[in-house]
């Protein structure tokens, strides 16, 4: 496009209208004017090019050569603009853009995120979804750098926080023991913390995960030195060696959902046996971020 100070997208909509209805009262009629602007509007675009584009007598209206290949070009170039506008619409309402979400191994068990993501992905499929498995406080430092827009930690208190970062209590689960089921554990209707006494645990990495210090602090608390059989990376060998007899787990409720025939689950009956999921999150959220949160029902936050 030429001289793009003095054409605007209106002539070139003009235009348009004329091309397709190859008749300047018609066209005035479709666009809401009256006839003689529209005929200015026209001859100021061709006089603007220094084209004409079309050609008038008294009985007809008709493009010329250039007209013709002008059109195409005006409709594109009206597309890109209607797409431009969709495009800043849509992101002004936070339905284009990126959202990035932090979460231990077990936080998607739990049924007010995993609805939240599929309602989201639903909601904004232009939206992309990035969704990644934090260790440890990693959390924090992503979400203070925008690496991050949420995170899902879990903890016994809120955690030192950035002055950028803010957490939420999002949601507190009871704790349960996953053991064979032969075991003596099984047999009973609810353990106690000092039932672990004495008892091999396996345990999900310290540096992997917040909740593992979290279990490990409770059982001393409860006069109980863990004897840890073994130390794993990822959730499924936990619950592999579980189910193998040569640990009893500790998890959080939301991962009774992963049933086996060869594991048995026990409330841990304790006041203390407890942890709360915080909703960590940067204090100046993005619009997608935004339109995340309010897609969350859980009944330990506020909206």
């Amino acid at each position: 496009m030429v001289a793009l100070s003095i054409m605007e997208l209106r002539h070139l909509r003009y235009f348009v209208q004329v091309a397709d209805d190859l008749h300047f009262a018609r066209a005035a009629a479709h666009l809401g004017i009256s006839q003689p602007p529209l005929s200015q509007q026209i001859r100021a675009l061709e006089d603007e090019l220094q084209v004409r584009l079309l050609e008038r007598t008294s009985r007809r209206v008709a493009l010329t050569p250039a007209g013709r290949l002008f059109l195409d070009a005006a409709r594109a170039t009206l597309r890109e603009a209607d797409n431009a506008i969709s495009v800043a619409r849509r992101a002004a309402r936070g339905e284009l853009g990126e959202l990035a979400i932090g979460f231990s191994a077990s936080a998607p068990f739990v049924p007010e995120i995993a609805h939240a993501i599929s309602n989201f992905r639903d909601r904004y499929p232009q939206i992309s979804l990035v969704l990644r498995e934090i260790a440890g406080s990693d959390h924090l430092e992503q979400i203070e750098d925008h690496l991050l827009d949420i995170g899902f930690r879990r903890g016994r208190a809120i955690p030192d926080l950035p002055d950028t970062v803010i957490a939420e209590p999002f949601l507190s689960e009871r704790l349960y023991v996953a053991c064979p089921p032969g075991h003596r554990l099984a047999r009973q209707a609810g353990v106690r913390i000092v039932d672990l006494a004495d008892e091999p645990i396996v345990l999900y990495a310290n540096e992997r995960s917040t909740f593992t210090s979290h279990l490990l602090d409770l059982l001393r608390e409860g006069g109980v030195e863990p004897r840890i059989a073994q130390i794993v990376t990822d959730v499924t060998s936990l619950f592999g060696l579980a189910a193998a007899g040569i640990g009893v787990m500790v998890m959080v409720e939301s991962l009774c959902t992963l049933q086996s025939p060869m594991l048995t689950y026990r409330l841990i009956e304790d006041d203390a046996a407890t942890i709360m999921l915080w909703l960590v999150r940067h204090r100046d959220p993005t619009l997608p971020c935004r339109n995340f949160l309010a897609l969350l029902d859980s009944p330990g936050r506020n909206p």
